[in-house]
C-alpha cells in the first residue's frame, strides 16, 4: 500500500472512531508533514485523498477541517418527479400488465387470507416459497440454491444490510465510478466510504479494481447486466476476471441482477460462487408498488446478512411473499416480464431513430439509455431545459460518487405511458441537444 494511502486511512479511521470530530481543524501540511517525518508533498496527497474521500473540506485562508461525511443524503431518483412525462426513474408497465396483475391479485384474496401470510416480516420463508424464488432467479447454466436465499422488502434495503454486513462504519467499498444513486446515499446513511472504479464499454475495469483492492477495501458492489446509467453489460471474459480478483484478494462482490430478467447472461456468482451475494427483486421484473428482494448468500455470510436485515427492520413482510409467490404461480411475472423485454426492443428503436447523428448508448434488451451531451451543454442546464419543457431526465451528477467527476450525459428511463409519448418527448429532446 502507498505511504500516503496508510496515513489516509489511519486519519480516515480517527475521524470514524469520533476521536475526530465534524468541524475538527487539521494542521496546515507544513506541520503536518513535519509531525509525521514526511515530506510536504506527501502530506499534500494526503490531504488530497481525504478530500477525495469527502473526509475533509478546505477553506481559503481558514485550513482544512473535518467533513460532516456522515450526514444522511438524500437519495437521487427514488420518487417520482412530478414532471409530465416522468423519464428519471426506471418504472414500465404497460396498461394490460396492469389488469392481469389486478385480476390475479383479486384470484389471491377471493381465496382467503393464508396463515403464512398474516405471519410477522421475516428473512426466510417456507421452503415451497424459496423454491419458487429460486426458480425465478435461475437461468440456463445457473440455478439458484433456494437453501442460499434471503429475503428482504425491496432491493434498496438488500443493498442497505449487505453493505452495513461486510464494511461497517468507517469502511470502504468498491463501486462503479458512475453507480446507482441509493447506493451513494446508503454508505453516506451508513458511514461508509465508497471507492470509484473506472469503466469501460463492459462495466468495471479489472486493472482500476485491482488498484483499488490493493489499497485496502472491504467489498464490491457492482452490476454486470445493464449497467446503470450506462447500459454496460460484462462479457463472460470480464466476469471470470473480477472473479479472479475477488478470490486473490479474498474479497465478497454484491452483485446487483435487477435488470438480468431482461438480458439473461451467466451471473458473477458463476465464476465465485462463496464469494459473491446476489441481490434481485420484483420492482422491475413486476412492480414496484409491492416490492420484494431476492438475496443469494454463500452461507458463511448468511448469518451475518440476516442480522443486517434484522437490525435494519428490513426483513420481507409475509403477505409480500405470498403474494409474489401467487404471482409466480400465476405466471404473471413470466407474461409481465415477456412484455417488458418486448417494449424494451420498441422502445429502444424508436429511441435509436430519434437520436440519430448523437451519441446514444443503450441495448435492444435494455429499459434505458445513455445520451452523451454535445459539445457546449452541461448535464444539468440540459435536464433543466427538458424539465422546462414537462420532460424529466437523469443527469449524470446523480450517479457519480466522485463529486465533478460526472460526464456530461443523461440517462434516460424508458418509462413513458405509450409509445406515441414516448416519441415525442424523445424528438423534444433530441433537439434541445441539437441546439434548437
Amino acid at each position: 500500500m502507498k505511504p500516503y494511502i496508510d496515513i489516509a486511512d489511519g486519519i480516515a479511521a480517527r475521524i470514524a472512531s469520533g476521536e475526530l470530530p465534524f468541524g475538527s481543524r487539521l494542521p496546515p501540511q507544513r506541520d503536518f508533514a513535519y509531525n509525521q517525518g514526511i515530506a510536504v508533498s506527501t502530506a499534500s496527497r494526503v490531504y488530497a485523498e481525504l478530500r477525495r474521500r469527502g473526509l475533509v473540506t478546505g477553506e481559503i485562508g481558514r485550513g482544512t477541517f473535518v467533513a460532516n461525511r456522515f450526514a444522511p443524503l438524500d437519495p437521487a431518483l427514488q420518487e417520482p418527479s412530478g414532471t409530465g412525462i416522468d423519464l428519471e426513474i426506471m418504472f414500465r408497465l404497460a396498461p394490460d400488465a396492469r389488469d392481469l396483475i389486478a385480476e390475479s391479485t383479486a384470484r389471491f384474496f377471493k381465496a382467503g387470507l393464508a396463515e403464512r401470510a398474516a405471519m410477522p416480516s421475516s428473512v426466510r420463508s417456507d421452503r415451497a416459497a424459496h423454491a419458487a424464488f429460486a426458480k425465478l432467479t435461475s437461468i440456463a447454466g445457473y440455478k439458484t440454491d433456494p437453501d442460499r436465499l434471503l429475503l428482504s422488502g425491496n432491493g434498496k434495503q438488500a443493498i442497505a444490510a449487505c453493505f452495513a454486513a461486510l464494511a461497517p462504519r468507517g469502511g470502504r467499498i468498491a463501486v462503479e465510478a458512475l453507480t446507482y444513486p441509493f447506493a451513494i446515499a446508503a454508505a453516506r446513511m451508513l458511514g461508509i466510504e465508497l471507492v470509484p472504479v473506472q469503466l469501460d464499454e463492459e462495466g468495471m475495469r479489472p486493472d482500476a479494481l485491482e488498484r483499488v483492492a490493493k489499497d485496502g477495501v472491504q467489498c464490491v458492489y457492482l452490476q454486470p447486466t445493464l449497467q446503470s446509467p450506462l447500459v454496460c453489460t460484462m462479457s463472460e471474459q470480464r466476469r471470470r476476471e473480477i472473479a479472479g480478483i475477488l478470490e486473490s484478494h479474498d474479497l465478497t462482490a454484491i452483485e446487483d441482477r435487477i435488470y438480468s430478467f431482461l438480458k439473461p447472461t451467466v451471473p458473477l456468482a458463476a465464476f465465485a460462487r462463496d464469494r459473491v451475494i446476489q441481490i434481485d427483486s420484483l420492482s422491475k421484473r413486476l412492480m414496484p408498488g409491492l416490492s420484494l428482494g431476492i438475496l443469494s448468500v454463500p452461507s458463511l455470510l448468511q448469518d451475518d446478512v440476516a442480522r443486517s436485515l434484522r437490525a435494519g427492520g428490513w426483513m420481507a413482510p409475509s403477505l409480500s411473499v405470498s403474494l409474489a409467490r401467487h404471482w409466480i404461480d400465476d405466471g404473471i411475472v413470466a407474461s409481465v416480464q415477456a412484455s417488458k423485454r418486448a417494449d424494451a426492443k420498441e422502445m429502444h428503436g424508436i429511441a435509436a431513430k430519434a437520436f440519430e447523428n448523437l451519441t446514444y448508448s443503450s441495448a435492444p434488451e435494455a429499459l434505458h439509455g445513455w445520451l452523451s451531451l454535445p459539445e457546449g451543454w452541461r448535464a444539468d442546464l440540459f435536464a433543466a431545459a427538458c424539465a422546462d419543457l414537462g420532460i424529466a431526465v437523469a443527469p449524470g451528477t446523480a450517479f457519480a460518487v466522485s463529486e465533478g467527476r460526472a460526464p456530461a450525459g443523461v440517462r434516460i428511463a424508458y418509462s413513458a405511458p405509450d409509445m406515441t409519448t414516448w416519441k415525442m418527448a424523445l424528438d423534444e429532446m433530441a433537439g434541445i441537444a441539437r441546439g434548437r
